[in-house]
Formats: structure tokens, sequence, C-alpha cells
């Protein structure tokens, strides 16, 4: 139920005596996120298909420079989804304490645009990841990729439901193949939570559904926060995203000193960190993840504040292009690159990608990252690219049950009126 408008005309918003937002979001800032937001997905997908190529034995013996370039570039998918969480904390965090401000409600369609955003993907890349592995179990069977232990008790129909209620790897297993989901299932309670939380900052409600909201927003906090694992930092890095908007002023005014920070943070964890670190040392891993999500902040901050026309390389119109269908390549990548990898071991070998890389491990591993490029592209144009007509139609459809519900509860005229409107 969405809280209703204050009838007793409040004073607009606990924020407004904060700092105002500088200015709107720049069209360099708007270009850097696009290009952000293609890498990061590309990073994620090159982590997915990186075992391909066999780097665990990098540092032994000669290899050609093509192994060495691999190993640095696919291992960054962790730090990518990092970056996501900022992104996201800073375009629609940053959007709620704008709203916030105001005097007009907006949670209804807040929540609208959150769910058209994530479940217009979501949904059908469930079914789609479902239907994926259903084949490729059948096909591949004694697969070293369907039947590796990890994916133990992640096949069981039940794991699509609590998918669709968000408790993927909260407090719930997997569905399928497709373990990249966790992000959104912590994407959309962070929409949820931080509006309710901050809920009572805002003068568009009665006190009662203020305090009613932060309630609720604080039980589901403690409730999703329980179970070990990212949830609970993940939320400081998203808020730290939201945050930027209410700065007075960047902390280092050059954008390529803020870039060239976060190119050397990262480059230093990716020599530094081994993936098995963030299981072993889960307060390490936490540790690594803010350097991230700090170094990223601050170049978002700077470009934020910065008057000139941003990077000249994220001014190339692809970086619109292949951003507008990132969501859905990293949400439908992984069936698609466990299918391939599943094929390629059952005509090749279970043991085929455990050898030093030949021309054959490289030709596969490009085609793999070429069909898994394409599938979500073709993914996002039934899905992401409709998101706009989904929110207009829920809005809509809204809209027309406030109509009708305004219509019932409208007393009827007595009987003197109807004679009196026939005259």
């Amino acid at each position: 139920m969405i809280p209703t408008l204050n009838p007793k005309n409040e004073k607009a918003s606990t924020l407004t005596n904060l700092a105002p937002l500088a200015r709107p979001m720049s069209k360099s800032v708007s270009q850097f996120i696009d290009a952000a937001r293609w890498i990061a997905a590309l990073a994620v997908l090159l982590q997915h298909t990186g075992p391909m190529i066999n780097i665990s034995d990098y540092n032994v013996g000669h290899h050609e420079p093509g192994v060495y370039v691999w190993w640095f570039l696919a291992e960054f998918g962790h730090q990518a989804v990092v970056v996501f969480f900022v992104i996201s904390g800073f375009l629609v965090g940053g959007a709620v304490l704008q709203r916030l401000r105001g005097s007009t409600p907006f949670l209804r369609n807040y929540f609208i645009d959150r769910f058209s955003r994530i479940y217009i993907v979501f949904a059908p890349v469930l079914l789609y990841g479902f239907v994926l592995d259903s084949i490729g179990r059948r096909l591949f069977p004694n697969s070293v990729i369907y039947e590796h232990p990890s994916f133990e008790g992640v096949f069981a129909p039940v794991n699509m439901l609590t998918a669709l209620l968000q408790q993927q790897q909260i407090w719930a297993t997997q569905a399928g193949t497709n373990s990249a989901l966790w992000s959104l299932a912590c994407e959309m309670w962070y929409y949820i939570i931080f509006a309710l939380i901050l809920l009572p900052l805002s003068g568009a409600y009665s006190k009662t559904a203020r305090l009613a909201a932060c309630v609720c927003g604080m039980a589901l906090l403690v409730v999703l926060s329980i179970p070990k694992g990212f949830f609970l930092f993940g939320l400081l890095v998203w808020t730290l995203g939201a945050l930027i908007g209410l700065a007075r002023a960047p902390l280092i005014a050059s954008k390529w000193v803020s870039l060239a920070i976060f190119i050397v943070a990262e480059a230093t964890i990716r020599f530094a960190v081994r993936s098995h670190t963030y299981l072993d040392h889960p307060i390490l891993s936490y540790v690594v993840d803010a350097v991230t999500a700090a170094s990223f902040a601050n170049l978002l901050l700077t470009l934020r504040f910065s008057m000139d026309s941003g990077f000249s390389f994220c001014r190339w119109p692809i970086h619109r292009r292949l951003s507008d269908f990132s969501y859905s390549l990293y949400a439908s990548h992984q069936p698609m690159a466990l299918f391939v990898w599943a094929g390629a071991a059952y005509f090749l070998g279970n043991t085929w990608h455990t050898l030093l890389p030949t021309p054959l491990h490289w030709g596969v591993t490009f085609a793999l990252v070429a069909i898994t490029l394409v599938a979500g592209y073709c993914f996002s144009i039934v899905t992401e690219a409709r998101t706009d007509t989904l929110r207009k139609f829920l809005r809509a459809l809204f809209a027309r049950i406030d109509q009708r519900t305004s219509t019932l509860e409208t007393p009827a005229p007595r009987t003197g009126e109807h004679r009196l409107e026939g005259l």
C-alpha cells in the first residue's frame, strides 16, 4: 500500500536544509556512465568465459603474450559488480534524494519504474535460463559443467519461485546456472529499503505513513542482512553512489587524476588479490571492494563537478548502443556461456579446458564471447528495449484503478438532487 499525501501541508522536505544538488547530470557524466556500464558487463562476461583458457599455470613456464593479457583481463568480474552498485546508487538513489525534497508523492511511480526496470528482463531471463539449462543437461550428460558440485540442487523448480521473490543467494540458493542474478536480487531490495527508510525526510506524506514506511524498511534491512553474504555491504556501496549527489565539491578536481587513481587501484587489486581471497578472507575482500567503490565514486564525483566535456573516448556513439543492452547481456550471458562450454567439453573432452591453450581454445573462446554478445542483444530487443512500454502500461493501469476507486467512493446524490439535475 502506498502512503497517502500529507493532509497538513507540512514543510516540503527535511532535505531542503542540506546542500542542493549542484546541477542536473551533465552529458559528460551520462556518456561516462554509458561507457562504464557496458565495459563492466563485458568484464563479467569475460570472467565467466575466461576458464576456457587455462591460466591456472600462467606463472609456470613460458606462454604466449595473449595468455598473460587474458589472465589480466578475465578476472575483473567482481569489481565490475561493485561498479554497477555505485552507478545504480548514483542514478536511482540520487533520484530518490531529489524526490524527497519535493511536496509530491512519488513512491508509486518510483516502485513502478523500479519494478519495470528489473522484471522486464529478470522474469524472462529466468525462463530463458531454465530452458537452456534443461536442454544442455539433456544434450550433454555427465558434463563437467552441469554435474559440477557447485550446481548441486540449483535446478529444482522451486528455485524459480524464490528467485522471482528476489531471494537468490540471500535466503535461497540460485536458480539454475545463472549465478549472476544474485546482484539483481540485492539491487531490487536496495531500491525498496533506501526509499522506505528515508521517507521520514519527505513532507509529501503523513507522519503515520512516513513512520510505517521507515519501520518496514528497517525490518526488511534486518531480515535480509541476517544471512552471511554481500547484502549489507553492498547496500553501503549502493548508498555511497547515492550520496555523490549531495556533495558540495569534488575531492579531486582533475578528472585525469581521478581516472588514474581508479585504474591504478584496480590494476593493483588484480595483481595482488586472487579469487580465493574472497572466499578465505571475507574481511579483506570487503576492504578490497571498498577501495574499488571509493575510487570509482570519487571519479564520478569529479566528473559531476567538471566544467569541461568529459573524456573524449566516452563521446563515441558506440558506448550508448552497447550500454542500451548491457543489463540484458549481464542477466542472460551465463546460461549461454555454460551451455557452449558444456558442448565443447562434451565433444572435445571434459579435461579439454585444462590443457595449455591452442588456436582451437582461442577460437572457441572468442566464438563463445561473440555468441553471448549477440544473444544478449537479441534478448534485449524483446525485453530491455520495452521497459518504457511496461512503465507506461502500469502507470495507466494504476491510474484507471484510482479513477474507478474514486467513482465508487463518491456518494450517490439524493433523490431531490436527481430531479434538480434534470431541470
